[in-house]
């Protein structure tokens, strides 16, 4: 791959129970790096995006081939103003220039590692940063903007309408979206040139082996069921779907469940807690065989810039049900034909009814998302992506 040297900034990178953006950019990484390119993340010693307290050592170590460096995260102490500050934007409420400043501040920081960007930003040629909403992707950009390439994993949130990451975009000499969507809302948010937009992605690849009978027996699960895996918090709708649950439970006599994989904690109300099976962090192989067992993974986010989960889904043989007003997940069942859309109960509802009367309706679904994902989001597809976005941002 015709690219010079490449850095990763990433806030975490290589932890077990990660988000989508640390996933994606550790997957992208070791593949571009496998592809010839010269690759180094550089990271902070932090575990959680919750605390981001020092958990690892500093210094350098190899993960799957890829050179990784950790710096001590900054000491963090959000006082009442931070917190005040968040809570307002959180809720689409105006803020001051200063009052945005303040809270990007209060992020998570490493003076360790901005020194190293300025130290050696004449050795790399591009500095590639993700996701936009940390600290380290807005100090960090600002060190070597001409070198800035923004991988920035955009929803339609509030913080997106603030004016330090509409100049963050701006003076950026790059940007990579996920998907078509999400690089659509740049341009709708930022005012952007096209010249410096690319849409890049994350490649797929099916697993050698689904044992979907090895998950029910493990789990003593019979019945039918749909499926959610990833981070369990309001932010991705995991309370609202499992009140869509319930309800459709009151409503509809049945024996379909709903099984609930990932972090965070969630809350079962105990007139569900025979119907909703809470089974937390499993192991990433048994992951892959709930998907071949489910009727269908629901994707309930509204915030997602690529959906990570729905792409293994189709790979395992589920179909998607996703919340309509999520622009990328819709745009991904719309395109590959694979999944329903629902936008409130009743029609949430109507699609579980639809999916559990026809016969075969799964199994075509998923043919259809899978045959999207081999097609769009292979390694292949995604890697001429990057190198045509690298070419176009003319990297040496």
């Amino acid at each position: 791959m015709p690219v010079g040297n490449i850095a990763f900034v990433v806030p975490r990178y290589g932890v077990q129970s990660a988000g989508g953006a640390e996933v994606l950019a550790q997957r992208v990484a070791e593949k571009l790096a496998a592809a010839g390119a010269h690759i180094s993340v550089l990271t902070t010693c932090a575990r959680d995006h919750f605390t981001w307290a020092n958990y690892f050592s500093p210094g350098q170590e190899f993960i799957n081939g890829v050179s990784v460096h950790r710096f001590p995260a900054d000491e963090r102490k959000p006082d009442s103003e931070f917190i005040s500050i968040q809570g307002r934007i959180a809720q689409g409420m105006k803020v001051s220039r200063d009052e945005e400043e303040k809270w990007i501040r209060g992020s998570v920081h490493s003076r360790a590692l901005y020194e190293f960007i300025s130290t050696n930003r004449g050795y790399f040629d591009a500095f590639l940063f993700i996701p936009y909403l940390f600290g380290t992707t807005w100090a960090g950009s600002a060190l070597a903007p001409e070198k800035a390439i923004l991988i920035p994993c955009l929803h339609d949130e509030p913080y997106a309408r603030l004016s330090i990451f509409r100049e963050m975009f701006g003076r950026c000499r790059g940007l990579i979206f996920n998907s078509e969507p999400e690089r659509d809302l740049a341009l709708q948010l930022y005012g952007l040139h096209a010249d410096t937009v690319a849409v890049g992605g994350m490649g797929l690849e099916p697993r050698d082996q689904y044992r979907p009978e090895r998950f029910r027996k493990k789990f003593r699960l019979a019945q039918p069921f749909i499926l959610y895996a990833g981070r369990r918090e309001e932010g991705k709708n995991t309370p609202l779907l499992i009140e869509y649950f319930r309800t459709f439970k009151k409503q509809n006599r049945n024996d379909l469940a709903l099984v609930l994989l990932g972090t965070g904690d969630v809350t079962i109300p105990e007139d569900a807690a025979g119907e909703i099976h809470d089974l937390g962090y499993i192991a990433e192989d048994l992951k892959h065989d709930a998907y071949a067992a489910s009727l269908a993974l629901c994707q309930p986010s509204v915030n997602e810039s690529f959906s990570i989960v729905l792409m293994e889904a189709w790979l395992a043989g589920a179909a998607a049900l996703a919340h309509g007003g999520c622009a990328v997940t819709a745009r991904h069942c719309l395109d590959s034909n694979g999944g329903l859309l629902f936008r409130d109960y009743y029609t949430f509802e109507e699609c579980l009814l639809y999916l559990m009367e026809n016969k075969g309706l799964r199994e075509r679904l998923a043919a259809g998302g899978r045959a999207y994902v081999r097609r769009e989001y292979s390694w292949d597809a995604v890697l001429k992506r990057y190198a045509h976005a690298f070419d176009q941002f003319k990297l040496a």
